[in-house]
């Protein structure tokens, strides 16, 4: 499979579309080597993208879709999943291009929904809107159907979290459009949920001492289980420190593997870890060593 940017460049340099430069502030390490590497020219495909960077083919793929739902790339391939193939879809087509202002001014005219959505857009993000945004919002609601009240609250949830451009704002709503969020009160669920998620994975960097990135997708999922396994922050510290001690680097799969043997032992903060190691280190039979056992373990997990 390969892709394609949307933008074209010519000549031994390159540009970086300004649509992407958007999103450098949100992307990851790995998702923006990836955008040079195929703007370049030099990887055009999540295998090449795999030798190049020493990665999955599978993590490739998902970090090039993550540039095909903002717009920058298509691929030549015919989605199997008819939701993504709406998303991405919609996503790359510039609202104004359907929406004419005259369009814009009989629908803010016309329609109560569109009259509200631009009346309550501009008290919360205050300013005067581009031709752009107003199509846009105008758009999302005679368009793509998506529910008045549901994108007000979309504009406050963006806003709140300093994200109220409207290229941000556009993605979010169809992303919640896409999940079948209809309702206000299905969209506070989500803005509850991702709050939640958001500062839960915050803590856990912070508790792994990563600062300067965000995290990517595998390092998520590994996060997610941890809190849905019930485990504290603090716990998953102390397996940090852990797997420091033992391995003199941050491995995820290593950690994992050292919270799921506390889950299945019953430990559940740093002070019994502390009790446990010392109890086993002082138990009558003094060939048992936890340190040993732990550092035995790396040999059992992947690098990651």
């Amino acid at each position: 499979m390969a892709y394609r940017p949307l933008i074209k460049c010519g000549g031994n340099a390159f540009f970086v579309p300004s649509e992407a430069a958007e999103d450098l502030k949100l992307c990851t390490a790995a998702q923006l080597r990836v955008l040079l590497l195929a703007l370049s020219g030099k990887c055009k495909t999540p295998e090449s993208v795999s030798q190049e960077l020493g990665i999955s083919c599978e993590d490739a793929k998902d970090l090039f879709d993550y540039w095909v739902t903002r717009g920058i790339f298509e691929n030549d391939s015919v989605q199997n999943d008819l939701s993504a193939v709406k998303k991405a879809s919609v996503l790359t087509q510039a609202p104004q291009e359907r929406l004419s202002m005259q369009d814009v001014q009989r629908l803010q005219n016309d329609d109560e929904g569109v009259a509200f959505v631009l009346k309550e857009a501009e008290r919360i993000l205050g300013g005067t809107f581009t031709s752009y945004d107003t199509a846009t919002l105008a758009w999302l609601v005679s368009g793509a159907g998506l529910s008045p009240e549901v994108l007000v609250t979309v504009i406050e949830y963006c806003n709140s979290i300093g994200h109220g451009k409207m290229r941000y704002i556009q993605k979010v709503a169809l992303e919640w459009l896409d999940a079948g969020i209809t309702s206000v009160e299905m969209a506070e669920e989500r803005i509850r949920a991702l709050t939640e998620k958001t500062s839960w994975e915050g803590k856990i960097k912070s508790a792994l001492e990563i600062h300067d990135r965000n995290l990517v997708p595998k390092e998520k999922e590994y996060c997610e289980s941890w809190r849905m396994l019930g485990l504290s922050p603090e716990l998953v510290r102390a397996a940090y420190e852990r797997c420091i001690e033992q391995t003199g680097k941050r491995s995820f799969a290593y950690i994992n593997k050292v919270l799921i043997n506390w889950k299945k032992s019953g430990i559940t903060n740093p002070d019994e870890v502390a009790a446990e190691s010392c109890k086993a280190k002082t138990a009558d039979n003094p060939s048992f060593d936890i340190d040993d056992v732990e550092r035995k373990m790396l040999l059992e997990v992947p690098s990651f």
